[in-house]
């Protein structure tokens, strides 16, 4: 009798175990599925308009954080030889195989990207300012539409992940700050006059686009202050609040 009831606490005891698990995985898996199930609709929508606001960012959010795992680099054996694979981003130097491992032991953190963007997005909405991602047949990532105070970002750029979107993002706010040191949102965009680090021929790399060929050299200069910058979040805010808000 001892030992029948003995087997019977064993048993109960691993079945709690393998329910628990059961619950776990399965909340897991569903957390998965909904991430790609996220990705898969932005993919094969064929006409697609969305409008960030304060009650759908998380939704962009996790599909930027989808993106970050499928492009983190990964190695993978096939056919019993070790191959490394990750997304090389535009303009971005070719990683070394030491780069690639320390990723893959040590992926990239992306909560203060996070971060900055709900920041920046909830200062924007509360300016008055829309923000629309779209699928465009433009050559261009984003941009700042000032007559009509909006940002529009390319569905495409979701797809190279958060900190790029944060990047691509606070690029957008230092031309809405320009815009801002004209005299209001709608004015057509003036320098800033920031520190360009490098000499301005070191940002004709990023001036490659066909959405750049016919602009005019003052807005080639307001474009490469703002790709100088652009990785300067805390700079950004600061920017906004003191060009765009302090009035």
């Amino acid at each position: 009798m001892k030992n029948g009831y003995q087997n019977f606490l064993i048993l109960v005891a691993c079945f709690s175990f393998f329910l628990i698990y059961f619950i776990v995985k399965s909340e897991e898996i569903k957390k998965d599925f909904s991430q790609k199930a996220s990705i898969e609709n932005l993919n094969n929508a064929k006409v697609f308009e969305f409008k960030i606001e304060k009650n759908n960012l998380n939704k962009i959010l996790k599909i930027l954080k989808g993106y970050d795992y499928r492009n983190a680099p990964k190695r993978k054996i096939i056919n019993g030889r070790l191959i490394y694979s990750y997304k090389r981003l535009e303009n971005e130097p070719k990683k070394t195989l030491e780069e690639i491992e320390f990723l893959i032991d040590n992926p990239e953190q992306t909560k203060n990207d996070e971060k900055f963007i709900k920041q920046a997005v909830l200062l924007l909405l509360g300016s008055g300012v829309e923000i629309f991602i779209k699928d465009m047949k433009e050559d261009f990532s984003a941009k700042w539409v000032f007559k009509e105070e909006r940002i529009i970002f390319n569905k495409s750029s979701l797809k190279e992940g958060t900190k790029n979107f944060a990047n691509l993002l606070s690029h957008e706010i230092i031309h809405v700050s320009q815009s801002c040191k004209s005299g209001s949102f709608s004015s057509y965009p003036a320098l800033l006059n920031l520190d360009l680090q490098k000499p301005i021929n070191y940002y004709y790399k990023y001036l490659k686009s066909n959405a750049y060929k016919d602009l005019k050299e003052n807005e080639l200069m307001l474009e490469i202050e703002a790709y100088a910058n652009e990785k300067k979040h805390a700079q950004t805010l600061n920017l906004f609040n003191y060009f765009c808000l302090r009035n």
